[in-house]
């Protein structure tokens, strides 16, 4: 850099009205401009004036682009401002959720708007947090109906969402009416869902396809009073789910309600052109829906050590049990192909 820098005086005497200053050359013998090695070495030491000079150049449009950047990044209060509830806002400030991510910067406004939106980037961007804040913009606690719906593709996913909305949703010294949550995800306890779903509606409903579909079969509650549907882990729902007949049936039949607003995320979604097309063919989503793309910022760590193992399908648990006693991780996490609504 110091070397760079040197160039930089050196050429602010030259006056801007003319290419050349006298006393730069004066010393010189006219002939040695006629030499080939003169010009080579001329050619050379203007090439690389240039170069310093244009990496000079970027490094300060760097630093004054970071200052600009700075000063004008908005927080996430400040973007939720006028739409989520002040009681939210401080609970999510109490949590530590601050500065937004690059998907929570680029969706909020176009959800804010009321406009479909799928919001498509890497798993752990920010996505769940970003149509949460949304639900609870749209969300009248004085209402007693399902206000929000959000399916998800398995049990495990259900009660993570859940606990984030219910930990957000949680009592404030806010005096106003909390938020209910409730998690449809088990076969095994519909019937007490059941009666809850009928005395006591609540806000925002977090479900798996095969129970959300059952509910409404059986006229539990309608899509009448629902102002958003969120599918999470859309590719999952569509290309390697069992149940995308379901799933296709919901949206259509969500596609006539009024005052709707569909919301889809994943961290990838295969051939994403065509499958906002189909979307729009359908009537799942509305024409004007926004789709935020926001790609992977870091790559995966290089420290990621991937192995597999060959194994007969009827060895997988023993198989599991043993790797998992060779390596005793501190944590895991098992990510299996299927698994029935009614395992524990």
């Amino acid at each position: 850099m110091a070397s760079q820098l040197l160039f930089v005086p050196h050429l602010a005497l030259i006056p801007k009205a003319s290419p050349f200053h006298p006393s730069l050359f004066s010393t010189i013998n006219p002939s040695f401009f006629h030499s080939t090695s003169a010009k080579r070495a001329l050619k050379s030491s203007s090439d690389s004036r240039i170069i310093n000079l244009k990496a000079v150049a970027d490094t300060f449009s760097e630093i004054e682009s970071n200052s600009a950047n700075e000063t004008t990044a908005l927080t996430l209060r400040e973007i939720c401002q006028g739409f989520v509830p002040e009681h939210i806002l401080h609970r999510i400030e109490e949590i530590g959720f601050v500065l937004p991510t690059e998907i929570q910067k680029e969706a909020l406004p176009t959800l804010f708007t009321g406009r479909d939106c799928i919001l498509h980037a890497q798993t752990g961007s920010g996505k769940t947090l970003t149509y949460l804040l949304h639900i609870f913009s749209l969300i009248n606690p004085q209402r007693s109906s399902v206000q929000a719906v959000i399916v998800v593709p398995t049990r495990e996913l259900g009660m993570q969402v859940t606990k984030v909305a219910r930990m957000l949703a949680a009592k404030s010294d806010f005096d106003v009416k909390g938020c209910t949550v409730m998690a449809l995800l088990d076969g095994g306890t519909l019937r007490r869902h059941k009666s809850w779903l009928k005395a006591e509606p609540p806000a925002i409903l977090v479900a798996t396809v095969a129970s959300l579909c059952h509910m409404l079969e059986k006229h539990i509650f309608r899509l009448d009073s629902v102002r958003v549907l969120v599918l999470d882990e859309v590719d999952f729902l569509f290309y390697s789910s069992k149940q995308v007949g379901s799933v296709r049936k919901l949206l259509t039949s969500f596609s006539s309600c009024d005052k709707r607003q569909t919301v889809f995320a994943s961290a990838s979604i295969p051939q994403h052109k065509h499958f906002v097309h189909d979307c729009i063919q359908q009537k799942w989503t509305k024409r004007d829906v926004v789709h935020v793309h926001v790609s992977a910022i870091m790559p995966m760590p290089l420290c990621l050590l991937h192995r597999f193992v060959m194994c007969q399908k009827t060895n997988k648990h023993q198989m599991l049990l043993a790797l998992l006693e060779s390596d005793a991780p501190e944590s895991a996490i098992i990510f299996v192909g299927e698994q029935s609504e009614n395992e524990h």
